[in-house]
């Protein structure tokens, strides 16, 4: 993984997170990735300078809170709002992610961001292995987040070339 991007990560998702959601958070590198059959996480897809796709879980015990501090309101939230606010945090992270990797003058399309079925495997075996990923503890529980680009792209040159 290269460490320029897995800090820009980091310092992307530390800021969105806590001026979207009001959810503070730190970083976790030393611990193993967290039970995503726990958790719900959500998929945006992109193209532009480079393709690939950003992944965000987060603890199931995060979600309502998550929910509520996006919504700003204080009674509970159904598992639709919880859904909508994932995906929306993760648009964003990605919206912010992706100019500080690639520098600002690069325009990237992305799609709109979908929930992961539970029961597909977010970092498969046989599947293709991630950038570079950002492990994160909330409050409340953990938050994983995996960039994955296609094949033969170096970040290191873009992040480089940008800064």
């Amino acid at each position: 993984m290269t460490e320029h991007v897995k800090e820009t990560i980091y310092r992307v998702a530390e800021d969105v997170l806590e001026k979207l959601a009001f959810l503070f958070s730190f970083r976790e590198d030393e611990r193993d990735h967290m039970d995503y059959a726990t958790a719900m996480a959500a998929s945006v897809s992109f193209g532009g300078e480079f393709e690939g796709s950003l992944i965000m879980a987060v603890s199931e015990d995060v979600l309502p809170e998550l929910a509520a501090n996006m919504l700003g309101i204080e009674e509970q939230t159904t598992p639709a709002e919880q859904q909508d606010a994932l995906k929306e945090l993760i648009n964003v992270v990605c919206g912010n992610l992706l100019p500080e990797i690639a520098g600002k003058k690069n325009l990237f399309n992305v799609n709109p961001p979908t929930i992961i079925p539970r029961d597909d495997a977010i970092l498969a075996e046989s599947g293709p292995r991630p950038v570079a990923m950002a492990k994160l503890a909330l409050e409340e529980g953990q938050c994983d987040i995996i960039l994955f680009v296609q094949d033969g792209v170096s970040l290191e040159d873009l992040s480089s070339e940008s800064r």
